[in-house]
């Protein structure tokens, strides 16, 4: 037993090459275990077991599993089975580096009382509570196919275009990861893999004039992809994702797009023929807009059933439906139509179909705005429309409930009952309505 003893800073470890003929069923090139004593003698008794338990290890793997699925799926069982024992499965390296001497008689106790039980099976409980199960490799690359079939919940009712603006954000998140760390196994991911990470985007963000807030999204969205799939392949006890991008945050400076003023927009765009260059569509968009806060999305996906003329109270009904999904549970609103809006909704009482995306209306608008020189501030863009409008409803003093109701915004209190009616909301917003274009 002396041949796999190495002797470090005046501590023994078991050191043992993996056999050539192993190296199929364990890619592992040697294994290091600390045995914790500096005493020769007692050294030699622990390698002892050291040594058994990974050559049973080693000839369980060549009887049964033959292919990585076969091992991945071995590995599974070894850590459900030491979960059902009341214990977190650790591999055998680190129970012999960081497990207290307590833990390790708490586990062979369990072991030992397992076995009597049921004797047959001391290999594969061997296995499970001593940790010498072989644990998969999934490569970072990898993750891309756990995390997204698992996240089709998030995603009904989206048409295709919304799933890929949802999806490209997250694959860049790990394209970008893996230029940082390396296409490493997800059970080596580490603290210094996150600061790196961290720092790489520090320095883009001071150098490159990379926003924050981008380097923030790809922090949230590793997190979540690592999280998600320790979840499906059942390794959270594993590596605790919380702890790993705990304070990940680079601090935001606030660059929100800015506001029109309430008589920048009535007397410039509706009083003038500023907007005479764009397209018809384009300007009932810009008119819904002006007098509703919806988002660009949500008004190019407007149907003929949501937009409601012949009624009481003419509105639009925000929702999901065959032309795309909503951006939160909170978006589904109904917005009684007034001043402009309305002006804009009776144009195309059928919705608009020019555009089937919002983000096509948004660039050309944009552009639009930006040839004619129609944006009084550096920041401005036609989201601003949106931003106007919350700042013209807080300055007749409206509730901030119904504001949030209205922008389609999660309350900041608890939600009871069925929300504001169209008749409260629209006491609000003739307050505000713009007087619409002269035709």
């Amino acid at each position: 037993m002396s041949n796999y003893l190495i002797r470090r800073d005046g501590y023994y470890y078991y050191f043992r090459r993996v056999p050539k003929h192993i190296k199929s069923y364990d890619t592992r090139r040697h294994i290091k275990i600390s045995l914790k004593t500096t005493d020769k003698a007692t050294a030699i008794k622990r390698a002892i077991i050291q040594n058994e338990a990974i050559e049973k290890f080693w000839r369980d793997v060549m009887k049964t599993p033959t292919t990585e699925e076969q091992k991945d799926s071995l590995y599974q069982q070894s850590v459900q089975s030491a979960r059902a024992h009341g214990f977190v499965y650790r591999d055998i390296s680190e129970l012999s580096e960081n497990a207290s001497s307590a833990e390790l008689v708490d586990r062979l106790l369990a072991l030992k009382n397992a076995e009597e039980k049921q004797p047959e099976k001391s290999v594969e409980l061997g296995a499970d509570l001593i940790g010498i199960a072989k644990q998969p490799e999934t490569k970072i690359s990898e993750t891309w196919d756990i995390f997204r079939p698992k996240c089709g919940d998030r995603l009904i009712g989206k048409n295709e275009h919304q799933v890929r603006k949802w999806e490209n954000p997250r694959k860049l998140a790990i394209k970008n990861f893996i230029e940082v760390v390396g296409n490493k196994n997800i059970l080596d991911i580490n603290r210094k893999d996150i600061l790196a990470f961290n720092d790489w985007w520090l320095e883009r963000v001071t150098k490159e004039g990379k926003k924050p807030a981008s380097a923030n999204k790809n922090f949230r969205h590793m997190k979540d992809i690592l999280d998600v799939t320790f979840t499906a392949l059942d390794l959270e006890p594993l590596i605790d994702v919380e702890t790993l991008f705990a304070k990940m945050k680079l601090k935001v400076i606030d660059d929100s797009r800015k506001s029109y003023e309430a008589n920048y927009i009535q007397n410039v765009f509706l009083n003038s023929n500023a907007l005479s260059g764009l397209n018809d569509e384009a300007k009932a968009l810009f008119y819904i807009m002006a007098d509703t806060g919806a988002r660009v999305a949500e008004i190019t996906g407007l149907m003929p059933e949501d937009i409601c003329l012949d009624t009481p109270i003419p509105y639009i009904h925000i929702r999901s439906n065959d032309r795309g999904g909503l951006k939160n549970l909170h978006s589904e609103r109904q917005i009684p139509l007034v001043g402009s809006a309305l002006y804009g909704a009776k144009m195309f009482p059928q919705g608009l179909n020019r555009y089937a995306k919002g983000d096509t209306a948004s660039t050309a608008i944009n552009k639009y705005l930006r040839q004619h020189d129609l944006n009084p501030s550096e920041g401005n863009s036609l989201y601003s429309l949106r931003h106007a409008f919350k700042d013209r409803l807080r300055d007749v003093q409206a509730m901030e409930e119904v504001i949030d109701n209205l922008m389609g915004h999660k309350s900041r209190g608890p939600k009871y009952g069925r929300g504001h009616i169209l008749e409260t909301k629209l006491e609000w917003l003739n307050k505000i309505a713009f007087i619409a274009p002269a035709k």
